[in-house]
């Protein structure tokens, strides 16, 4: 008895040391879009003390308004390590060596991997819901999230699933084992990069796009309003003569960048983009 008493009295020292008995953190950071709108969309208030710079940037930010308040973060160590978080949250390939520094430095650094499904969604906003201490809050988001799934899987067993394609700057293209192709699919059409083997993101030669001649091409606005090098493949001619504008498409990256519950809307805006440029 003497023995159990003294193991527990040791654990018992130790839980503070590994945070099981810290409860909630009251000062969080976050150096990556995806998990600033995660977080922000799940923290009490007072909770997320700073965000990425990238959250504030309403081109490819969903919530750059709610990022209004917040102190902005450039993903620099020394700055994360003055604001004394008690948790920073990151992407799993950015930052690296910033992450790699404040974990060194004894801060509680939790990576999130991108999201490449809406299973993956759900997943990464329960993990953060519970770092946050915001269970019910995650789940409920989780709910409504599948809830809208269900209806928009519903409307679209009629459509004839026609393919549908993505190019962007500097000709890349994504295929399966992807975010865009989930959206794809659930939006009820079939995703050329899936259909021509294509697993990831990766280059596609505009020869093979036009050769592919997919039913409709997506492009994200983005690239469309950038006028760099990298995007001049998007006015390229033989784009132009394969792909008139009845059958391009145009999405709001903000949807598309990052996966969060609010993902979901991707899909029903991509429907009537597709339904709005066979109408012209």
């Amino acid at each position: 008895m003497h023995g159990l008493k003294t193991i527990v009295t040791v654990l018992a020292m130790m839980l503070p040391a590994v945070g099981i008995a810290a409860g909630p953190p009251d000062r969080v950071v976050s150096v990556n879009l995806c998990t600033d709108q995660l977080a922000m969309l799940l923290a009490r208030p007072g909770q997320l003390i700073s965000v990425s710079h990238l959250a504030a940037d309403e081109t490819i930010s969903l919530m750059s308004a709610e990022a209004v308040g917040l102190r902005i973060n450039h993903g620099l160590a020394e700055e994360i390590f003055r604001l004394e978080p008690d948790l920073v949250v990151a992407g799993k390939y950015t930052t690296r060596a910033t992450v790699n520094l404040l974990k060194r430095l004894g801060k509680h650094v939790e990576e999130f991997d991108p999201a490449r499904s809406f299973e993956d969604i759900s997943e990464n906003t329960r993990r953060m819901g519970g770092l946050l201490g915001e269970e019910d809050a995650a789940e409920r988001l989780v709910k409504q999230m599948h809830l809208e799934l269900m209806r928009l899987h519903a409307e679209g067993k009629a459509l004839n699933r026609p393919i549908l394609g993505s190019f962007g700057s500097n000709s890349y293209t994504s295929g399966a084992e992807t975010l865009e192709n989930d959206i794809v699919g659930k939006a009820g059409f079939r995703h050329l990069g899936d259909e021509i083997g294509i697993r990831g993101t990766t280059r596609l030669p505009l020869e093979a796009l036009v050769l592919a001649n997919p039913d409709y091409l997506m492009i994200w606005d983005r690239h469309r309003a950038n006028q760099s090098r990298s995007a001049s493949v998007l006015s390229h001619p033989a784009l132009d003569a394969r792909f008139g504008e009845e059958r391009r498409v145009s999405a709001d990256t903000r949807y598309w960048i990052c996966g969060t519950p609010l993902t979901v809307d991707a899909i029903q805006r991509l429907r009537d983009a597709v339904r709005g440029s066979s109408a012209e």
